[in-house]
């Protein structure tokens, strides 16, 4: 039986792993094989299934989903279990430009998550937004900007990241924050007036109760994460079908009605991100990699 792992953000995750089952399962009546989708728990207190796999020595045939545990893999691990299948999934050309390709071949994203700063309209006027990720470190933010729970991938993604690109003030960014609840009650939060800012993913920050909250779109780009599809190098060669999938019409158009950035280049780019000019803060695969390794994230 093959095994896949998907890891994904709780809100596409429950739909995905249906429509991936649903999928396995006609594949895998039409190719005599039997094809089991695995979906990480959700819950801190569990141990990731990616951890458990490792120590077992044995991956999935396939991995769905966030790119973070591949950091930490010990030298060369990446390389003796997985394969390189460089340019089997084609990237929209906005993604290429910006370097989503991984030039290893290992990792193909079938979309990117933006992560958004939002603000209630009642409490800041346009004059005083912050203009960048840096002016979040200002003390005039000193425990006014609302995040999800430390231990949520948002936030951990952008304490990860402020700290990378803000060593010498990332203090000051800690001062600022506030980790309190899942996104929807961070979105409810700063809606209802109880913090100016907030940070999540923008499936979440476009929209709200009380449509008190606009979204910031910061002149140095967008903090995302990437969701992609690794093979492991045991996969039986149909197994590649189920990229397939993950790339079609179906799935794609479901994660662009979330407002990220699908990876087909078949699929428009939402409209909200369009008609913003969006531009994703991203530096390369090694770049990324790099700043996830060692971090919490």
């Amino acid at each position: 039986m093959a095994s896949v792992l998907l890891h994904c953000p709780l809100n596409i995750s429950r739909s995905l792993e249906e429509m991936m089952k649903e999928y396995c399962q006609k594949m895998g009546e039409k190719n005599g094989m039997q094809v089991k989708v695995e979906v990480q728990p959700h819950r801190p207190t569990e141990k990731g299934l990616f951890e458990m796999y490792l120590e077992k020595g044995d991956m999935p045939e396939l991995i769905v989903g966030h790119v973070n545990d591949f950091a930490e893999l010990p030298e060369g691990f990446l390389h003796e279990h997985f394969r390189s299948l460089p340019g089997r999934f084609p990237l929209r050309q906005e993604l290429v430009k910006t370097g989503f390709t991984d030039p290893k071949g290992y990792f193909h994203p079938f979309a990117i998550i933006p992560f958004a700063i939002f603000y209630n309209q009642n409490l800041l006027e346009e004059k005083d937004l912050p203009r960048v990720w840096e002016d979040l470190l200002d003390a005039r933010w000193r425990q006014r900007i609302l995040m999800p729970d430390e231990y949520r991938m948002v936030s951990k993604i952008i304490t990860t990241f402020m700290e990378a690109h803000y060593p010498d003030k990332f203090a000051d960014f800690q001062q600022n924050v506030i980790h309190q609840g899942a996104p929807m009650d961070v979105v409810n939060a700063v809606d209802e007036g109880h913090y100016p800012l907030g940070i999540t993913n923008i499936a979440f920050a476009r929209i709200s109760r009380n449509k008190n909250t606009r979204l910031i779109w910061p002149q140095d780009g967008i903090f995302c994460m990437p969701q992609v599809m690794v093979w492991s190098k045991k996969a039986d060669e149909r197994l590649l079908e189920i990229g397939d999938f993950l790339m079609s019409r179906e799935v794609q158009e479901y994660l662009a009605l979330q407002t990220f950035v699908p990876a087909s280049p078949d699929i428009a780019i939402p409209q909200l991100l369009a008609d913003h000019s969006f531009k994703l803060r991203w530096e390369g695969w090694e770049h990324y990699l790099s700043i996830i390794k060692g971090s919490k994230a």
